[in-house]
């Protein structure tokens, strides 16, 4: 391969790896495939992986996996164009899947990248845009670093444990002693604020450098120049093994998610009295954030102390006055409350089932939310506050509709569905495919959906508010009308969100906080790559 064809290369081939297994690799590489192609670039997602995970993600169907050659003839070193249509599946408009069969003879996928990237890289170059290739887990040289002599841009997946930050930085170091110009950023998968003593969640560099001896320990020039591209949320909805995750669980994760807001605006508003410095206030209230209300009040006081390092006195009555506030105590019974309701229900439930058959751990979600709000309601909260009750008061109507046996066979009409000998399954690949190429009959049927349950939902939001005299949690506009179309907007994004969990792709739960960080960082990505 000349110089130029090289650098041509290189500068649209993009890696996507993992120091280990199970961080959500083939997840991310399959999400910024689809956001490219919609985007308008040409896509060729090459699957290396032994077992070939991708396909199982799409759900792509046996038969067309079976349309793929078993393997790949190689002809003086190079896949030839025949060779390379018989291994392609054209998924999407703009997007193809190569070589997704399992490889799983000894270095198969070396050898046939080192055919692909020496003597057909014109090939791949006149077909895509952007190849994207999901690396195989764990950074064996055969399997792994032999690839990124031909890659501009390395994307490595972490989780926030310690473990997943020291393989993905010890995949850094060794990438950097391959390709030392290598591109290399972070993608921070099913992300959350975990604290636990020196361990901060987006250091994965320092992290690492912490945990090895010194001679393997990454350069400081090099940590400079690697940084986050994406910070994505832990969100079931992504769970590939949630294919059928109920309406209800998704509602209470909904819930919780705003009950956490409201509790992250009250520790914002605790003040310090001047004996703590901003930096040790601002990491206490990191730490209280964490906390979900299982802990008491010593035991917060004691967790306070280690994390932060600071003066007995001053920690003390820092904790204290988050503690005092009104709100505090109801929050953390709310977010327990909800916490556990979405963990007992998740396994009882699924999007076709007829019914959770434990409802007392809900039924104690919806007290504890209802005690909340009223609270909030009694204390006259600024706007921000009470705007937030508000989605928490819409969130709580929309549970109520879930547990109706009518409402979910109505929301469960939707998804399309398949028979499989004699079971009937949710069909996730025509599911899929009609988010992403947006099928014009499958997107009426969802709003039918809406349509039908807006004047619902807005029936029990109506009773709620009479039932417990909470008339200015209401949304409303400027103007001080009933904000309506903020209730058809949340509706719209729980039922979106909650219909399409579990299968794995972003255009599935894009108004959720994951949905949108992963967006973000694609997008972020791909402007970093030069267009054709």
């Amino acid at each position: 391969m000349d110089s130029t064809t090289l650098r041509e290369l290189r500068s649209r081939v993009v890696a996507v790896g993992s120091g280990k297994g199970g961080v959500g690799k083939s997840t991310t590489a399959v999400n910024i495939a689809i956001i490219a192609a919609k985007s308008g670039r040409r896509v060729g997602l090459i699957d290396l992986d032994p077992l070939s995970n991708l396909a199982t993600i799409l759900d792509v169907p046996a038969d067309s996996l079976e349309a793929t050659r078993k393997s790949v003839t190689l002809r003086n070193g190079a896949v030839d164009g025949a060779a390379l249509d018989n291994a392609t599946l054209e998924l999407y408009p703009r997007m193809d899947l190569l070589f997704p069969r399992p490889k799983l003879e000894r270095d198969a996928s070396a050898k046939l990248m080192g055919a692909l990237f020496h003597r057909s890289a014109r090939d791949l170059l006149n077909r895509y845009d952007l190849i994207l290739l999901d690396m195989p887990a764990g950074i064996g040289h055969h399997e792994n670093l032999a690839f990124l002599p031909y890659v501009g841009t390395l994307l490595i997946v972490t989780n926030p444990e310690p473990t997943s930050h020291v393989s993905a930085g010890g995949y850094v170091r060794v990438a950097l002693e391959v390709a030392p110009d290598l591109s290399i950023w972070f993608w921070h998968n099913k992300f959350h604020d975990a604290i636990d003593g020196e361990f901060n969640a987006t250091d994965v560099i320092g992290n690492y450098n912490r945990l090895v001896e010194g001679d393997l320990r990454i350069a400081e020039e090099h940590a400079r120049r690697i940084r986050a591209i994406a910070v994505v949320p832990a969100d079931r909805s992504l769970d590939l093994l949630q294919q059928s995750l109920s309406v209800e669980v998704h509602i209470l994760a909904k819930l919780l998610e705003t009950v956490d807001m409201m509790h992250r605006a009250v520790i914002a508003d605790v003040y310090s009295d001047g004996s703590l410095d901003r930096m040790a206030a601002n990491r206490l209230r990191y730490y209280l954030a964490g906390q979900r209300g299982e802990e008491t009040g010593e035991e917060l006081l004691q967790g306070a102390l280690a994390y932060s390092g600071a003066d007995y006195q001053a920690v003390r009555g820092f904790v204290s006055r988050y503690a005092g506030h009104p709100l505090t105590p109801q929050l953390r019974r709310a977010m327990s409350a909800l916490q556990g309701a979405a963990e007992a229900a998740v396994n009882q439930d699924r999007l076709f089932a007829r019914s959770i058959a434990d409802r007392r751990p809900i039924q104690n979600a919806e007290l504890q939310t209802r005690r909340l709000l009223d609270v909030t309601c009694r204390m006259r909260p600024d706007r921000f506050l009470a705007n937030l009750a508000g989605v928490a008061l819409c969130h709580l109507a929309l549970l109520r509709l879930a547990s109706s046996r009518k409402v979910r066979l109505v929301i469960a009409s939707v998804v399309p569905r398949r028979m499989e000998g004699d079971r009937t399954l949710r069909d996730r690949r025509t599911q899929i495919r009609s988010l992403v190429e947006r099928n014009g009959v499958y997107h009426r049927r969802y709003f039918g959906l809406v349509k039908a349950l807006y004047p619902v939902l807005t029936e029990q939001i109506r009773r709620l508010v009479t039932s417990y005299t909470w008339e200015p949690l209401l949304l409303r506009t400027p103007q001080g009308d009933v904000n309506s179309n903020a209730y058809l907007k949340l509706l719209t994004h729980v039922l979106h969100d909650s219909i399409h969990s579990g299968l794995g792709v972003y255009v599935g739960f894009r108004f959720s906080a994951a949905g949108q960080a992963m967006e973000e960082g694609a997008r972020a990505l791909l402007a970093t790559i030069r267009p054709r």
